[in-house]
């Protein structure tokens, strides 16, 4: 077949074999698995949906159906694209460490798919084939002298004693960079690769330890390469801690702070701006990962470092860099004025008129229309927050103007294929549509298309939000969906309105996954107590024959619910989800 994958090939094969066997893709699943819940895995090889399956994914499969090396070798002939070179070597080469990350990740993802799988399975080799190549890499060639020392020995037999000394300056500034740098590199390049192999290995702190020491070597020698350590090694754990379930952005943080004190960096209006910019982002990343336990002295340090770099003008070419900064700001002060803590109002008319500026500024700058995107999608969140608050703008105005910024945000994110904020602006007009449902004495099938609309704007957005590589945000997505999905099934309350129950339960299920107990207990109860509730529901619909067992399993989520909101000291959820729990059994 033309344009045919590798793994299209070794469906087809799969499937002729089973086949001839006589065999159910159940039956299957039990040959090679010992187990039917791999099924599923059966049937997206079969029907092609994984690309580029990596052989020793589903070894079991191939020695229950007995497929021979030269038939595999023959599906590989057919495709258009070969299996994965980084997977194939770290199987070879580092097969332990890739078998325990798939039990790993099979254990803590039981519902993944193969292709879930494959794809984790690829950033890992592609994480270890780096390292691997940073270990090869540590030794590089030094400079040589001999030209400098000539020159110097001509000029004192000439007794040119100024000469001399200005070549001997020379001489010590070129051994200090070819003989000294280049040493104090190795060792640096050893020691930050320790520390890479410690954040792999899951010990973060132990890995700080390491990029700090290793930046240290050159203080006493040349604190612009200290500066690129610090940056470039903070700017590694940050972008692994946006991709990350235990996301380990205090480490950035604490790597970036040293930057605001180098002379380096604070004799550069340029360079200050940007180490306070990027500090508070990452704060900013390390608040919304965790604002339970992070809390609001955190968000207020972030504010004062972005606060620093917005007030950098720059010139013409830094356009696009000093408007972050400015978004960012806004941002910043938006998260707080979430917490209602008295400086609401101040924070969100701040934002709103930063972006607006910048928004009017951006358009008629033809190098940073990509930043209009990102501006147009936070200062529609502004408008939407001002609401909730006394600002000076009427309700209905900031609606309309919300909406406007989000749909010039899918504009500008199209035309750049920028699909991460594209993704983002659906999310934002799926919440505004889901609460324009719920206006009072809106026709009811004006609301139930609004509901459709915003259901319609999340799916989008998850679409463009993979699970494996951003968890905490596809996670909020889906809390975000099974909420406008319940609303919906509750407004409809018909046979129909039970399929919304089960997605709006299978999207809980998968934030509670990424949400957990240990990490986020209060996030994780609240889902529990949401998906206790559906069940509830469910058992007072008519025609229900399963009330019992729905009242049981509505009971056990609230319970657990219950629990843990005790044991964090959410007093007022405990009793509302006990309440709940009373109502059920009487």
């Amino acid at each position: 077949m033309a344009h045919q994958t590798f793994g299209q090939a070794l469906g087809e094969l799969i499937l002729q074999k089973r086949r001839a066997l006589g065999l159910t893709q159940t039956q299957l699943a039990e040959d090679a698995y010992n187990t039917s819940s791999k099924t599923r895995r059966i049937s997206e090889l079969e029907s092609g949906l994984v690309a580029n399956p990596h052989l020793k994914t589903i070894d079991p499969i191939i020695l229950a159906l007995k497929i021979a090396p030269a038939e595999i070798e023959e599906c590989a002939k057919r495709a258009t694209k070969q299996p994965d070179s980084d997977l194939d070597r770290a199987y070879r080469e580092a097969r332990n460490l890739i078998d325990a990350i798939a039990r790993q990740f099979e254990h803590s993802k039981p519902n993944a798919s193969l292709a879930d799988l494959d794809d984790f399975l690829r950033g890992k080799a592609a994480e270890w084939s780096a390292l691997r190549n940073r270990i090869a890499s540590i030794d590089v060639p030094e400079a040589a002298l001999s030209k400098l020392k000539d020159d110097a020995n001509i000029a004192l037999a000439e007794g040119q004693f100024d000469k001399v000394d200005e070549l001997l300056a020379h001489a010590e500034e070129h051994y200090q960079n070819d003989r000294t740098l280049a040493e104090i590199r190795k060792h640096a390049a050893i020691r930050v690769t320790r520390g890479d192999n410690c954040l792999l290995g899951g010990r973060p702190d132990t890995a700080l330890a390491h990029y700090r020491s290793a930046a240290e070597f050159f203080k006493p020698f040349d604190e612009k390469e200290m500066a690129k350590l610090l940056e470039d090694s903070a700017h590694r754990i940050y972008e692994v801690a946006k991709r990350s379930l235990n996301p380990a952005f205090h480490l950035a943080i604490e790597l970036l702070k040293p930057l605001l004190d180098l002379d380096h960096v604070k004799s550069s209006a340029r360079l200050l701006a940007g180490a306070n910019y990027r500090l508070g982002l990452t704060m900013r990343n390390y608040y919304l990962s965790n604002p339970q336990n992070v809390g609001k002295n955190t968000l207020d340090k972030a504010i004062f470092y972005s606060r620093q770099a917005a007030n950098y003008s720059g010139n013409e070419d830094e356009s696009f860099d000093v408007g972050s900064m400015k978004v960012n700001l806004a941002n910043l002060l938006l998260d707080r004025a979430k917490l209602e803590n008295g400086s609401e109002t101040a924070d969100v008319t701040e934002a709103i008129s930063l972006l607006q500026n910048l928004r009017i500024n951006l358009r008629n700058d033809k190098k940073a229309q990509e930043l209009r995107s990102y501006t147009c999608n936070s200062l529609g969140a502004a408008l939407l927050t001002s609401r909730n608050i006394d600002a000076p703008i009427d309700t209905n105005e900031a609606l309309d103007q919300a909406l406007g910024a989000f749909r010039e945000t899918l504009e500008i994110s199209e035309l750049y294929s920028d699909a991460e904020n594209w993704g983002a602006a659906k999310a934002n007009i799926g919440g505004v549509l889901a609460e324009m449902a719920s206006t009072k004495n809106l026709e009811s099938h004006k609301a139930n298309f609004l509901r459709i609309r915003a259901i319609s704007e999340f799916n989008s957005a998850i679409e463009t939000t993979s699970v494996i590589a951003y968890p905490l945000h596809a996670a909020a997505l889906h809390e975000l969906l099974a909420r406008v999905l319940t609303d919906h099934a509750v407004a409809i309350d018909n046979e129909i309105g039970e399929v919304y129950l089960v997605r709006a339960i299978q999207s809980y299920e998968i934030s509670g996954s990424i949400f957990n107990r240990e990490q986020h207990p209060h996030r994780w109860a609240q889902i529990q107590e949401r998906i206790g509730s559906i069940f509830a529901h469910h058992a007072r619909m008519p025609n229900v024959t399963s009330s019992k067992e729905d009242i049981a399993k509505a009971i056990t989520y609230l319970e657990e619910a219950a629990a843990v909101f005790d044991k964090i000291g959410a007093k007022e959820e405990a009793a509302n989800s006990r309440e709940k729990i009373n109502l059920l059994r009487n």
